[in-house]
């Protein structure tokens, strides 16, 4: 399914850190002498796309505003981005105007100086503009805490601006972030001090800002105030490899800070109704200086991303808030807590808009806050559990139901035998229930077969009958509206999904097929993207032939540890495998 075509679309791009034509000595890190080709080719991507305008969220040059080559850089970032120089507005970065104001901060504040020095180059440091009945408001983020005149000045002019708005649908943009993982989170290095967090929190809360938009953290997040979203978008330029840490995994090049598959751009499609956010991908490409794009005759499509009709299992934690260490520059005196947001970013690349998870991430109740996030993402969740939940378990649901699509119970044997009372599910109205077996190794027969332990999930195809037959039997087995069954590696998929299918149909039965990509045998890894890749395609190509089969796959991220070991949509860097790609439309095949 595609959604609607959208009233306008614009673009926004940040931290490009444009070094000057003749490199500077303002980084001694490798990666940053590609800054400027990573900028160029992105300009000429969002070139592609005819946007209506474009904001640059800040942090245009690496080169500060004191140092002798600033203005050159400027200059070559104004080369650079001037194939949409005529529809740009800038915001201004700490690297563009001055750092805010902190004891332990790396480069020197903002000073009336180093603002004047930045409206030479790009303009006003804070305004407005309309469009299409929407205003977008660009602030200068260092001035926040600065306790200055020019700080008085732009709070009055913010506040007046959101009055004379009001009914009107307002998208704001800022260098620094208010906060990354809580709005009561420590000061640090990424987001707003207090007290000038809590104003500008209040005003989205009071004004009910559709969106605000920030930069400077060169990592992807997604928060919400209120009706409000908060996004903080990926850089062109370079990682920022202090937040290697979210990941359990070894860093990618140049200590995470090259990590080549989170560089990117963001398209904002407008619609009546709300907004879609796409991060579109530019992997670290370059585009040389001779080889300047220009605008083509006509754009490519910007319809948003196709829903994919799969649910994922979310195995890793994905809510979880790391504490990251506290090392400089960044953060030489404070420990900053973050939480891995690619989960929800690789999601909406994809397509995907179901995930599956157990009861306990909803039982959580620093879990369950995210999970209240998440409808307003359009993501909705696949609850499962071992039996039948407690009354107590069931009551703890009740504020989650808006973003529950279907609760699964799994049972241990085909009989249904040890699932209690089913009737207390009536207190999840609307919610389909699921019924699937969990596949123990303890029910092998024995004999010369080497013993294996595993535990899979789902009715084996030839226990349907049975399993129907159980659910008719019970009083309270008209709960059930689902069956879930699996689908092994080696089964023969397109014939798989089709007998399930007759099957439901025959039965007036909903079918779940959960198209597991692991081995049957627990030793064995199954590594194999290509297989990964076919078996992925041929699932959602046989999706619109069937009528009562929903799909799920086993798994999202890498299980390269433990038992199982099979790849997913996404490394554990939460980068894109080969089927990931597919997905996300960054792969023909």
């Amino acid at each position: 399914m595609t959604r609607k075509a959208p009233l306008f679309t614009f673009a926004v791009i940040t931290d490009t850190h444009v070094r000057p034509a003749v490199l500077d000595r303002s980084s001694p890190f490798p990666v940053n002498d590609l800054a400027n080709d990573r900028a160029r080719h992105a300009i000429a991507e969002i070139l592609r796309h005819d946007p209506a305008f474009v904001i640059h969220l800040g942090d245009m040059v690496h080169t500060l505003p004191h140092m002798p080559a600033y203005v050159d850089a400027c200059r070559e970032a104004k080369e650079i981005f001037a194939p949409l120089m005529s529809v740009m507005r800038f915001v201004a970065g700490n690297h563009d105007i001055g750092d805010k104001p902190s004891v332990d901060a790396p480069a020197a504040p903002i000073t009336e100086a180093t603002t004047q020095i930045y409206r030479a180059q790009f303009g006003s440091d804070y305004s407005a503009f309309d469009h299409q009945d929407c205003v977008f408001v660009l602030l200068n983020s260092s001035l926040v805490n600065s306790g200055t005149r020019e700080e008085n000045e732009q709070r009055a002019w913010l506040e007046q601006t959101l009055a004379d708005a009001q009914g009107r649908r307002v998208f704001v943009f800022s260098h620094y972030p208010p906060f990354i993982n809580d709005p009561h989170e420590q000061p640090h290095y990424d987001n707003y001090s207090e007290p000038g967090r809590s104003w500008l929190v209040g005003l989205l809360r009071r004004h009910g800002i559709e969106a605000l938009m920030s930069g400077h953290v060169h990592q992807f997040f997604f928060n919400r105030v209120g009706a409000s979203k908060l996004y903080c978008l990926p850089p062109t330029s370079f990682i920022r490899q202090d937040y290697a840490d979210l990941y359990k995994i070894e860093p990618t090049s140049e200590f995470g800070r090259d990590d080549t598959g989170k560089f990117g751009f963001a398209l904002v499609d407008v619609f009546e109704d709300g907004h879609g956010l796409r991060v579109v991908q530019t992997d670290g490409r370059q585009l040389e200086k001779e080889a300047q794009p220009t605008r083509p005759s006509r754009p490519v499509d910007v319809s948003s991303q196709q829903d994919r009709p799969l649910t994922v299992h979310l195995r890793h934690a994905w809510a979880e808030t790391v504490e990251l260490p506290y090392n400089g520059p960044m953060e030489e005196f404070s420990r900053k807590r973050a939480r891995n947001d690619y989960t929800l970013l690789r999601l909406w690349q994809m397509g995907l808009s179901s995930v599956r998870v157990p009861i306990g991430d909803l039982l959580d109740e620093a879990t369950r806050q995210r999970v209240l996030d998440y409808p307003s993402a359009g993501i909705r969740f696949c609850v499962f559990s071992v039996g039948v939940p407690s009354a107590s378990a069931l009551e703890a649901l009740r504020p989650a139901l808006a973003a529950i699509e279907h609760f699964e119970m799994v049972t241990a044997h085909v009989d249904l035998s040890d699932l209690a009372d089913m009737s207390p599910l009536a207190a999840l109205p609307g919610i389909q229930i699921v019924v699937g077996k969990a596949h123990s190794s303890k029910q092998e027969t024995g004999g010369e077969k080497v013993f294996a332990h595993s535990v899979s999930y789902g009715f084996k195809f030839d226990e349907r009958e049975r399993a129907v037959a159980a659910c008719g039997a019970r009083p309270d087995g008209r709960h059930v509206s689902r069956l879930a069954f699996q689908v092994n590696l080696t089964d023969d998929l397109p014939q798989r999904l089709h007998e399930l299918d007759a099957f439901g149909a025959e039965h007036s039965l909903g079918v779940i097929a959960n198209i597991r990509l692991a081995d049957q045998n627990p030793a064995v890894a199954n590594f194999n993207d290509e297989l990964i890749a076919e078996r992925v395609m041929t699932a959602v190509r046989c999706a619109d032939g069937l009528a009562n089969t929903s799909l799920q796959l086993d798994t999202f991220v890498d299980i390269d540890r433990g038992y199982n070991p099979r790849h997913g949509l996404l490394d554990r860097h939460y980068n894109f495998r080969e089927a990931g790609r597919w997905l996300a439309g960054l792969k023909d095949r």
